[in-house]
């Protein structure tokens, strides 16, 4: 299950990444940051290792998994804070595009993250 996840998130980030390449060389290419593959890889790796955790507390009784839940939505939510205030602190000159930019990942991560894991139970179950 895990791995039909990855495929998925790696098609997923693929099509954010080509429709994110025209975006910035075309319409928006003042805000483009170099930093940007790496935020890619960033979300795509804190997703794989949330939705491991979460399938694995899947095999638990539900207030368990709810648990599991609220405590990698909390962890998940303090590692991007920590992310941002690192970020900004070293490039503050660049600080409205990069948040903007995030929050753009932030929310299409966490859309496709939500779905994927509702399907990934709903199959499980």
């Amino acid at each position: 299950m895990l791995k039909k996840y990855i495929i998925r998130l790696l098609v997923f980030s693929a099509i954010i990444s080509t429709i994110s390449y025209f975006l910035f060389q075309f319409a928006l290419a003042q805000y483009y940051l170099p930093v940007f593959p790496y935020l890619i890889s960033f979300f795509i790796t804190v997703s794989v290792l949330v939705h491991y955790i979460l399938l694995k507390a899947s095999d638990f009784r539900i207030a368990k998994f709810s648990t599991f839940f609220m405590g990698s939505v909390s962890a998940k939510l303090f590692l991007y804070i920590f992310f941002l205030i690192i970020y900004l602190l070293i490039d503050k000159e660049n600080a409205v595009p990069f948040l903007l930019t995030f929050l753009a990942l932030y929310f299409l991560f966490t859309i496709f993250e939500t779905i994927s894991l509702l399907f990934d139970l709903k199959e499980k179950n």
